[in-house]
């Protein structure tokens, strides 16, 4: 029955469709056929803040209205126009109805048409229910969610949701990516507790039984996840109750201090390492022996790096190679004997000729150079290495440390070690300046009278061969200046072991440009040193009277080395090649100049070695001295 229908059976007045409609505390409102409202109740003008024109306002009578998706709704294209040009109820529509005041409703409508008897529309029926409340509850609650949700999701933290068994109800995304599992859902079942090994699997569970007992429980473990990636957390176990208060399984909260572990362990390490080069700094100005303070040095130093291998190469004094002066861990015997080579090839070699700090990572992947002996035999996988400066052009040697399992040192572990190293140098210095001095104030009171003996027996031959008076005095002077300069040189190291090269520098000065030094960097003693420099001197004069020095532009090739004949004593080798043409004045075969007798009495008579000269096609002296073993050994008497 329609509504007329229901009115048209009541006979009283008040039994009207409008004091029918007018009975419902629902909003409700009627329409024509046509759309054109005829009826609304109170409630209905309420809702909408405006109360429309009977007769004339169509479809609906709010003031706009929106679909849910906030879109305005054209009046026309409402739920009860659809209703009436198309002929069918609409159930549950939602739309949002806007006041003129700017208020807003969630309304759910619901437009009937109406038919008469024989099926045509005659009008339509809506009621409107205000949802607002209802929506807006939802909207909260929805947001809540969405943002606690958006909050685990992307929480730093790993969050997980226990039983009381300890095994996974559920786990955000960050608890995924340290458990290096791709979806959540693998993740529930799994046992908390077993995630930890040893003692900390112990702590988990006490943190878990402490949780029961007082609400909270707490403490810190490594994990290793399954691709073996170690991390440290930081984990606090809440109980999770019910209403009446009974637990219910456990909240864990874990933070990944994995970062802030190991920063706390860099500046652990970079206060050890402050501290030992203070200790090594002190240790180098109060110890009296130097052996001592490279001793405990290297023992500090490993220590400070925990590493079991620490060395100090020193060079030998004839630059060949490098001797194990001080060390930790390596095998008995080798510190003082064991011996290093300068090549390439080697680490230390590699050092001193890139003359940067070289560190290694792994000693059996290494391609720029081969791990020589001493590290092999020591099954070193890792290490770093710097140079330490000498007191002149030469270095002391190579300050190494070194680890049998994989290190990676980083550029604060690099700069730790080059601070050593310079100290060790300094220490090293003032060790040479000490007995340089010591020995110079003995040299000078002890060579002041030697000296002037040796230039009067100069003087006097060279009165006896050159009978020019002139020409003796230019001579003498030259030699005498020879002299001067040489032990010059010599006294600038405090008369003791003197580099071969910087000899030839200083004696040979004048005619450097012309000359081609060929040899290492050989150390000798003062006086040998001091014997070489008159050689030379004379060879010189000879070579400008009579060769390449006399100003046809030739060169001279001065070269030397050390070589070992069997068990015998090792020989310097001097080799004088002028490469001018042939001499055309005197010859040393006939042995009657000064300079010829020099050279007999110092290489020959003094120092028990050999003299061989050739003149064709150029002049060649070939000068071997023997030398004590002290020149192939290392400085370490000092």
């Amino acid at each position: 029955m329609t509504i007329s229908e229901f009115a048209a059976n009541r006979h009283d007045e008040t039994a009207g469709p409008t004091a029918i409609l007018g009975l419902t505390s629902a909003a409700l409102y009627a329409t024509d056929a046509e759309g054109t409202i005829t009826f609304f109740n109170e409630p209905a003008a309420s809702l909408w803040g405006v109360r429309p024109v009977l007769g004339e306002s169509k479809w609906c009578g709010s003031w706009k209205i929106f679909a849910i998706d906030g879109q305005s709704l054209p009046h026309d294209r409402c739920p009860m126009a659809v209703c009436l040009t198309e002929n069918r109820p609409i159930k549950n529509a939602e739309i949002v109805v806007e006041r003129p005041d700017g208020g807003r409703s969630w309304v759910v409508v619901n437009p009937r048409p109406i038919i008469d008897r024989e099926g045509r529309i005659t009008g339509a029926v809506n009621t409107l229910v205000d949802v607002t409340d209802m929506r807006e509850a939802e909207h909260a609650r929805w947001k809540s969610e969405s943002l606690a949700q958006n909050i685990l999701e992307r929480s730093p933290d790993c969050i997980k949701l226990l039983d009381l068994d300890g095994r996974l109800r559920s786990i955000n995304a960050c608890g995924c990516r340290s458990l290096e599992i791709a979806d959540p859902a693998d993740a529930v079942g799994l046992s908390y507790f077993d995630f930890w090994k040893g003692a900390e699997h112990d702590a988990a569970r006490n943190a878990a039984n402490s949780a029961l007992e007082t609400g909270n429980g707490r403490f810190s473990g490594s994990f290793e996840s399954v691709s073996g990636v170690v991390t440290i957390w930081d984990e606090i176990i809440s109980v999770l109750p019910d209403e009446a208060g009974n637990p219910t399984g456990f909240l864990v909260v874990s933070r990944d201090m994995t970062e802030h572990h190991r920063a706390a362990q860099v500046m652990a390490r970079r206060l050890a390492q402050q501290n030992a080069l203070a200790r090594i700094g002190a240790l180098a100005l109060t110890e009296g022996q130097f052996g001592a303070v490279l001793d405990r040095a290297t023992e500090i130093l490993s220590d400070a790096l925990s590493v079991p291998l620490t060395k100090v190469l020193q060079f030998a004094d004839d630059a060949d190679r490098l001797l194990l002066r001080a060390g930790v861990g390596w095998a008995d015997g080798l510190v003082g004997k064991a011996q290093v080579g300068i090549e390439r090839e080697s680490q230390a070699g590699y050092t001193l000729l890139a003359s940067t700090p070289i560190v290694v990572d792994d000693l059996s992947t290494e391609t720029r150079f081969d791990g020589p002996a001493l590290l092999r035999d020591h099954k070193v996988r890792s290490g770093m290495s710097v140079t330490i400066p000498g007191s002149g052009a030469r270095p002391f040697g190579v300050l190494g440390v070194h680890s049998t399992e994989p290190v990676q040192f980083d550029a604060v572990d690099v700069d730790f070690l080059s601070s050593v190293a310079n100290v060790i140098a300094a220490r090293w210095r003032h060790e040479e300046a000490t007995a340089r001095r010591a020995l110079l104030l003995r040299e000078m009171s002890h060579r002041s009278g030697n000296l002037l003996q040796l230039a009067s027996s100069i003087f006097q031959q060279t009165l006896r061969h050159t009978p020019d008076v002139a020409l003796a005095k230019k001579t003498y002077s030259q030699r005498l200046a020879a002299m001067a300069r040489t032990n010059i040189t010599i006294s600038q190291g405090g008369w003791s072991k003197t580099s071969i090269r910087a000899l030839a520098e200083e004696v040979l000065e004048p005619f450097l440009l012309r000359i081609n030094l060929i040899g290492r960097d050989l150390v000798l003693p003062a006086d040998l040193c001091f014997d070489i420099g008159l050689i030379w001197h004379e060879l010189s004069t000879n070579s400008a009277k009579y060769g390449s020095f006399s100003g046809n532009g030739d060169s001279v090739e001065i070269s030397w080395d050390l070589a070992r004949n069997g068990s015998g004593p090792a020989d310097l080798r001097l080799s004088w090649h002028d490469l001018s043409p042939p001499y055309t004045g005197a010859k040393r075969s006939n042995g009657t100049g000064f300079g010829s007798m020099l050279l007999s009495q110092l290489a020959e008579k003094k120092h028990g070695g050999r003299i061989a000269v050739t003149e064709m096609p150029h002049y060649r002296c070939v000068i071997d001295l023997p030398v004590d073993d002290s020149v192939r050994l290392d400085l370490a008497g000092r």
